[in-house]
């Protein structure tokens, strides 16, 4: 653009700003801004919002600064506009008018859409572009305006071709060994996955390679290697990078953090990975159970898409934190296995924290009826006020094909986490059973329930079905308020 062309325009609108009646420089008491869809007139001043003449653009051979919206009045009484704001596919971006265009950069539009796609191949992506301005009238006046227009961006075009012979992982969890990788299983076309255990609390290094450059002893690590952007960087789900990305310049090596066992996705379509926590089996420790290490009543409910909650009457801010079933018999060493947040925390929602920094959490300095729910994929937790229950049972017990409808197999109730019920009972048998109410049929609660897909779910108490079980020895824990059980196998 022309920087003396810029100047003067710049200028002039400081000269004329004294004389803008209808707003004040930074926009506040303007009235509510006309607004036009692409190609659409005001019928007052005809300011028209149009696609701009580089709206299309493929960074391969974009220039620095692109036009991406094109502005036009068929009105004699606009002289020229000044930028309120731009967003493209609502993420702010900078950007400058010159003249009737409104331009950005190049390389940040692409930043924000890959970003926001986690899709960095070379096809077009769809841009809605949201924008205001003040349209600057002879009068001295300046009148308000926004538009919505389209506008399309394709990636670079130089990224590596999928490898015919896969991927693999090399990570801390293996020692970096390259002579006994990680593969990983194509699921479907082009995405690969694999399932690691991390074993250090912190940082877990790695990256992805290219399965043909295992062929040669003597091959160019750099070469077949695949990373992120930014050296350790632990985001899931993240960009992928390479040798000679066009947009980064190279790649670095990412992590994943905390001890676990993950699902690893990498996406060779559109050149994106990432990691997920496999579900797993989650039991409280502190107020709702006591703060004794081994003592597994508590189990926290599966939600499904590994999401957990535990629905009870809880005391403070100091309530609870909580630990993996791998740790259930780890005596005091569970204390470095633990989640938890904030020490002392009472706020809605937070970030989980593991091992021995984690500090004990509550919904409040009083406690209350909550149902507390963490989400082991985005690693949150929040808390959730519900209404105090008005019903009470004397009983909850199990009957089924096991004790042939009749001997009730009574559960615990536990105090310090009222509505919920525990037992350990063996099942003789393979056959259908259910949960009920005070030894009798007027309340039971069943459900539609595959113990080989998940170890628990939700029951209905509308006649639900009969809850299938194999013959074993399990822990049964049931919560009357949600509805919720878990079935939990005791090897």
């Amino acid at each position: 653009m022309n920087h003396m062309k810029k100047q003067i325009l710049f200028g002039g609108m400081l000269l004329c700003a004294a004389a803008f009646t209808a707003c004040t420089e930074d926009f506040t008491d303007w009235a509510s801004p006309q607004s036009n869809a692409q190609g659409e007139n005001e019928p007052a001043y005809a300011i028209n919002f149009g696609a701009g003449s580089q709206a299309n653009i493929v960074m391969d051979n974009a220039t620095e600064n692109v036009q991406i919206v094109s502005l036009t009045s068929s009105s004699d009484a606009v002289s020229s506009y000044k930028l309120k704001s731009i967003t493209v596919n609502g993420i702010s971006i900078s950007g400058e008018i010159d003249g009737n265009g409104v331009y950005v950069n190049a390389a940040k539009l692409d930043s924000i859409i890959e970003a926001t796609t986690f899709d960095r191949s070379a096809t077009p992506h769809a841009i809605e572009v949201k924008t205001e301005v003040a349209a600057r009238l002879s009068s001295g006046e300046a009148v308000p305006a926004e538009g919505v227009t389209s506008a399309t961006l394709t990636p670079y075009s130089n990224v590596p071709e999928k490898d015919p012979k896969g991927y693999a992982m090399l990570g801390q969890w293996q020692g970096w060994n390259p002579s006994a990788p990680t593969w990983m299983t194509e699921v479907e076309p082009g995405v690969y996955q694999a399932v690691v255990t991390t074993t250090d609390d912190g940082d877990n290094w790695f990256k992805f390679y290219k399965g043909s450059g295992f062929d040669d002893a003597d091959f160019s690590w750099d070469a077949v290697a695949l990373g992120c952007a930014v050296n350790g960087d632990a985001s899931s789900p993240n960009l992928l990078c390479w040798e000679g990305d066009p947009r980064f310049g190279g790649f670095q090596t990412p992590v994943i953090n905390g001890a676990s066992t993950w699902t690893v996705t990498l996406d060779m379509n559109k050149l994106y990975y990432k990691f997920e926590r496999l579900e797993s089996i989650y039991y409280l420790i502190g107020n709702p159970q006591g703060w004794t290490p081994n003592d597994i009543t508590c189990l926290i409910y599966p939600l499904g898409n590994n999401q957990y909650s535990y629905t009870t009457k809880f005391t403070n801010q100091w309530d609870l934190k909580f630990f993996e079933v791998k740790y259930a018999n780890a005596g005091d060493d569970v204390w470095n296995n633990v989640w938890g947040g904030e020490n002392g925390s009472t706020a809605a929602s937070g970030d989980l924290i593991f091992g021995s920094d984690a500090g004990a959490i509550g919904p409040n300095e009083n406690g209350g009826w909550y149902t507390f729910t963490i989400d082991m994929n985005a690693m949150k937790y929040s808390w959730t006020a519900i209404d105090e229950p008005s019903a009470e049972y004397t009983n909850i017990s199990l009957i089924g094909d096991f004790n042939g409808w009749a001997a009730d197999v009574d559960l615990t109730a536990l105090d310090k986490a009222p509505h919920n019920w525990y037992v350990r009972a063996a099942i003789p048998s393979d056959g259908g059973l259910k949960f009920r109410a005070n030894h009798d049929w007027a309340l039971s609660w069943g459900a539609n329930f595959d113990i080989s897909e998940s170890y628990g779910g939700t029951s209905t108490s509308d006649n639900g079905p009969n809850i299938n079980v194999p013959a074993g020895t399990y822990d049964f824990y049931f919560n009357d308020i949600t509805g919720q059980f878990a079935i939990v196998a005791v090897e």
